[in-house]
């Protein structure tokens, strides 16, 4: 058996055998005012929807939840802060028309567009993408922000999710299909493999399948692992790569082991910033953040 085989075996049994695994106890998730769906961090900002689109925006101070004056949203993307640059918030209605938080106004402005489902990270490739922000219309079609034109440009390709961080942008398509987009050619191209969830972390890419398998992308094979199953969700960012289980149980990823391990808690939600820390919502709406000692 080789040495992979033999981690990959060992992180089914810790993601399958949730109750045998000994938490850490000085890390946990508390609890802190609000009630959610929905929850999306960056690196200072966190927003999210409540069950009936109200949005909200977490106010750090008094570590509580505010509600954003006149925005009705079904989905927040928070992403592509720096040390130089603010959290992009973008949002989309249940019409599925675009909207850009205004840290002016503290008001959502609408974006002449259409999507489905919107990603934003931290753009690094020319000036006119200071933040790398995509979307997918209800046809499939692909469309990234241009901030010279105040504009949505068209990308070849169709996917129906798409996900940026670290300035890496991924893709899969209606078959879950995965792609990976080239910026030296304006290009997604496929990579082996099936998910039905991705998500893009720090020289991280991880997805789940239709049979709650999680997986990691090898850069030098150019292959997806599989790294554990019974999952229902996987989160990377950040703030390091969270996955929430069939069960609705924690794990957190721990590089020095190469495996997930348990943390105490239950969410049907979570977001995994990139300084702003890792939050979550239970299945009664309650949010939680993740507590380091």
């Amino acid at each position: 058996m080789s040495r992979k085989t033999a981690r990959q075996m060992v992180v089914v049994v810790l993601v399958c055998c949730a109750s045998l695994v000994v938490p850490a106890s000085a890390q946990h998730f508390q609890q802190i005012p609000g009630t959610l769906s929905t929850v999306s961090a960056g690196r200072n900002e966190v927003f999210g929807v409540d069950s009936h689109s109200v949005v909200w925006r977490l106010n750090p101070k008094a570590t509580a939840f505010v509600k954003v004056k006149q925005a009705s949203l079904v989905s927040v993307a928070v992403g592509g802060g720096t040390l130089s640059q603010l959290d992009e918030v973008w949002g989309l209605n249940a019409k599925t028309e675009v909207f850009r938080f205004d840290y002016t106004s503290k008001t959502f402005v609408q974006i002449t567009g259409e999507l489905t489902q919107i990603a934003v990270g931290v753009g690094n490739q020319d000036d006119c993408h200071p933040y790398e922000v995509w979307g997918v219309n209800p046809d499939d079609e692909v469309f990234r922000y241009n901030y010279c034109t105040s504009e949505f440009d068209q990308i070849t390709g169709f996917l129906t999710q798409v996900a940026t961080g670290d300035g890496d942008v991924w893709g899969i398509n209606s078959s879950g299909q995965i792609f990976h987009f080239s910026f030296a050619k304006m290009l997604f191209a496929q990579v082996s493999g099936i998910l039905t969830q991705i998500s893009v972390g720090v020289n991280d890419v991880w997805g789940v399948n239709g049979s709650h398998n999680v997986f990691r992308y090898d850069p030098a094979t150019g292959v997806v692992n599989s790294e554990g199953a019974n999952t229902a969700q996987i989160a990377a960012g950040g703030d390091g790569v969270w996955l929430v289980d069939t069960s609705t149980h924690i794990w957190r990823f721990d590089s020095s082991s190469e495996s997930f391990v348990q943390v105490t808690g239950n969410l049907t939600n979570i977001s995994a910033g990139s300084g702003a820390g890792v939050f979550g919502v239970n299945s009664g709406g309650s949010v939680f953040t993740f507590v380091r000692p």
